[in-house]
């Protein structure tokens, strides 16, 4: 699996962030949450969802991290008053395709960060990743669904 690399402008994201273990369903709260939330909102692309993981020491100790479920707005000027606005900086990214599903976001991600990332010329430039879900989501368990896995990165000192 080769990534795509890429580099993005700067994104003003705004939704509801939570702070845990994926594993005692506290993620798939935050987008029961912001999905109910996410209404009459004027969003820069209604079809673009993102999957922020923020990650703190805490993730190597306690397997906990911070998780936003956003979408992009033009600026941050106007963040609904339930949700939290973030600025994700301009960065390069290794983009890698999930397809499958959400079953398959940890074994791609495990590749990426296990096998590809350290054979690659690149390393981790930032303690953030996002998972992109666009027009190629069709469900949390559809086959077909295809989720992107965006990791900051800068290359290595030689």
């Amino acid at each position: 699996m080769v990534p795509k690399i890429v580099k993005l402008d700067k994104l003003y994201l705004a939704g509801v962030v939570v702070y845990g273990n994926p594993d005692k369903g506290l993620f798939s709260h935050a987008w029961d949450i912001f999905l109910k939330l996410n209404v009459g909102i004027n969003w820069k692309d209604d079809r673009k969802i993102y999957g922020v993981e923020f990650f703190t020491e805490e993730y190597y100790r306690e397997n906990k991290w911070f998780y936003m479920v956003a979408m992009e707005l033009a600026d941050l000027s106007e963040i609904p008053i339930n949700m939290v606005g973030k600025v994700i900086p301009t960065n390069t990214y290794a983009v890698f395709t999930a397809k499958g599903g959400v079953k398959n976001l940890p074994k791609t991600s495990r590749y990426a960060h296990d096998e590809w990332l350290p054979k690659s010329k690149y390393e981790e430039s930032d303690w953030f990743e996002f998972e992109l879900y666009d027009e190629r989501f069709k469900g949390t368990d559809d086959s077909a669904s295809e989720i992107d896995i965006y990791i900051p990165i800068r290359e290595k000192d030689k």
